[in-house]
């Protein structure tokens, strides 16, 4: 009887634990929501004050691309964190949910247990920088900068006198003394490598476990 009670003790200490890093788990997916929202607001604002101004320069929209990479550095920053809770509830819904819903005996706590409790004493995050981003670039940026790209495009044929062939168009991306071919360049080296370390350079299929 004293067994049974400890036993209940253990694993209602186990699934109190459970929902607090769930709601850990969650409280940073919010975080993450809050950083793509922001993106996706300044990337409107800017863009009406750019094509609502006619002599707006085409600056205010590489301005707009800065900030988008920024907010991408600073989510992918989160996703790391977010991923580690996430192994965290999922290898607990594997190994302990999972029994219980399956009609099974919940297992002793083993290798699943050792591997937990070496994470929470010495955290490492299993998802490495280059793979966050490549992760919330393919998510969610992937949608953003080619438009942020294509309106600074419209922009520089219009800015400071409409034109018609590409030439013109890079001549007027001239940004103070930089030429405007080496912003041009600059701006479309920046994406290509974006779209590559999406779809190319990182494999679709992450480290980690069952990530969605």
């Amino acid at each position: 009887m004293k067994n049974r009670e400890i036993d209940d003790k253990y694993f209602g200490f186990l699934f109190h634990y459970y929902r607090a890093e769930v709601y850990r788990e969650t409280n940073w997916r919010s975080r993450m929501d809050v950083t793509s929202n922001w993106v996706i607001v300044v990337t409107g604002a800017i863009l009406s004050f750019a094509f609502g101004e006619p002599r707006t320069p085409h600056v205010v929209i590489i301005l707009n691309y800065c900030i988008a990479l920024f907010f991408l550095y600073i989510e992918a920053r989160r996703f790391r964190t977010y991923v580690m809770l996430r192994a965290r509830t999922r290898l607990m819904e594997k190994h302990l949910l999972g029994p219980v819903f399956s009609g099974q005996r919940i297992p002793a706590v083993h290798d699943w247990g050792k591997r937990l409790a070496e994470n929470l004493s010495y955290p490492r995050v299993p998802m490495s920088r280059i793979e966050s981003l490549a992760w919330r670039l393919r998510r969610q940026y992937m949608f953003i900068l080619p438009v942020i790209f294509a309106a600074w495009i419209a922009r520089i044929y219009t800015v400071p006198d409409a034109v018609s062939t590409l030439p013109e168009a890079i001549g007027q991306a001239q940004l103070w003394f930089i030429p405007g071919g080496v912003v041009f360049s600059a701006f479309v080296s920046s994406l290509v490598v974006c779209i590559a370390l999406a779809y190319i350079y990182v494999p679709r299929a992450s480290l980690v476990d069952d990530l969605p």
